[in-house]
């Protein structure tokens, strides 16, 4: 039985595959969906297991971020997204990702409330290290690179690298459900 515990350890290791990043999600998800409920409960609850993740995890995600479905944190360190911040459905994030508000004088108001963080579309793939700073728009189908800063708008199936360094996918990087949209 060892061996096989050993072998699978080992596996783990060179695929990089482990429960460790989704369990993390699954405790992100809870304090969500108990903020979400509402009450009084609820919220400290919530408010509980924030703390825990983010002394844990070094993972700051406000409860009121608005987060679409199958958002995926790969190894959930140093990540930190604000209040006002919206990410769209399928986005991946890795280690160190920060969505950040920009001076107050640079904010936009939406539904009454002032946005200083990102809109994020869907689809995105936001690597490590990469800062995005402001109320700026970031189209669907976007990669933000390793270390990159964004502080001014993206359009739809492009990478950015460096700072601001924007340029289109080519034809064969985009995925084939975009494809057909064109």
């Amino acid at each position: 039985m060892s061996i096989l515990k050993d072998i699978k350890l080992w596996l783990t290791d060179i695929l990089c595959i482990s429960n460790y990043d989704r369990k993390v999600e699954r405790k992100f998800w809870k304090m969500r969906r108990l903020y979400e409920k509402g009450g009084y409960i609820n919220r400290k609850r919530a408010l509980r297991l924030e703390n825990k993740l983010q002394e844990k995890y070094q993972l700051k995600i406000s409860r009121t971020a608005k987060i679409g479905v199958n958002f995926q944190i790969r190894h959930p360190m140093g990540i930190r997204i604000g209040k006002t911040a919206v990410i769209g459905d399928n986005c991946k994030v890795y280690p160190f990702f920060v969505a950040m508000a920009a001076v107050k004088n640079d904010r936009e108001l939406i539904n009454n409330h002032i946005r200083h963080h990102p809109k994020i579309g869907n689809d995105c793939m936001l690597c490590s290290k990469a800062t995005v700073i402001g109320p700026v728009t970031i189209g669907d189908d976007v990669t933000i690179g390793a270390c990159a800063i964004v502080t001014k708008d993206v359009p739809s199936h492009s990478v950015v690298k460096g700072l601001n360094q924007i340029r289109p996918k080519r034809p064969e990087e985009i995925p084939d459900k975009y494809k057909q949209e064109k």
